[in-house]
């Protein structure tokens, strides 16, 4: 895996946005000496504050959570991506079933990135035709 990576992974439907996942692989992956963009690092104070008090990951009956849409914060996300000198993208397991990390992923495979999936605590390097093989397999 190249130097300058992104976290990428489901968020919506797990309990706390599943920032726990997202905090214990960006730790690692910084242990190991990468330097580690995280999504949930780069949401606001109020939607982390909201994210980490979800007991099921679901936005506010408004459609919002800390006051942004899902909208709001995936089009953040996709821009950081798009226009930032990343190498690669850490998945989490089951990556797959979020519809904001397979747009990730896209992003990722048109900008040419390296990839990776973190398993039990490790980032195992994935090629391209996995990722559009799961890509694929959950559109």
């Amino acid at each position: 895996m190249s130097t300058k990576v992104y976290i990428a992974g489901k968020m919506t439907g797990l309990p706390k946005f599943n920032f726990p996942a997202f905090i214990e692989a960006a730790a690692t992956m910084r242990a190991l000496g990468f330097e580690v963009v995280s999504p949930n690092e780069q949401d606001t104070p109020e939607v982390r504050a909201a994210a980490m008090a979800s007991p099921d990951g679901k936005m506010m009956a408004d459609g919002t959570i800390g006051g942004l849409t899902w909208g709001d914060i995936l089009a953040k996300d996709v821009k950081l991506l798009a226009d930032s000198d990343f190498d690669g993208i850490v998945f989490l397991p089951g990556w797959e079933k979020s519809n904001g990390a397979k747009l990730e992923a896209i992003v990722g495979l048109l900008k040419g990135f390296s990839f990776a999936e973190f398993v039990a605590g490790t980032p195992i390097m994935r090629d391209r035709e996995w990722v559009k093989a799961k890509l694929h397999a959950n559109l």
